[in-house]
């Protein structure tokens, strides 16, 4: 994972997670609100269970920048 020249801190990875979380959340978000009944809970729970995963994931890469085990290079 060596090959992020684009992150600089663990700061900058936090905010780009965040950006990406936001809208992603947002464009997920799309099909709950356009459905009605048993399909917008079976959407939400599929989107929020995706969301959960996508979260898990920044976070342990957000947290692994900032133990130093992945180092960006410039």
């Amino acid at each position: 994972m060596d090959f992020l020249p684009f992150l600089m801190s663990s700061n900058d990875a936090g905010i780009i997670s965040m950006l990406i979380f936001i809208s992603s959340s947002v464009l997920l978000g799309i099909p709950v609100l356009a459905n009605r009944g048993t399909a917008q809970l079976v959407w939400a729970g599929v989107i929020g269970f995706v969301l959960t995963l996508e979260l898990a994931g920044m976070v342990t890469f957000v947290a692994l920048i900032s133990a130093g085990k992945i180092h960006p290079h410039f």
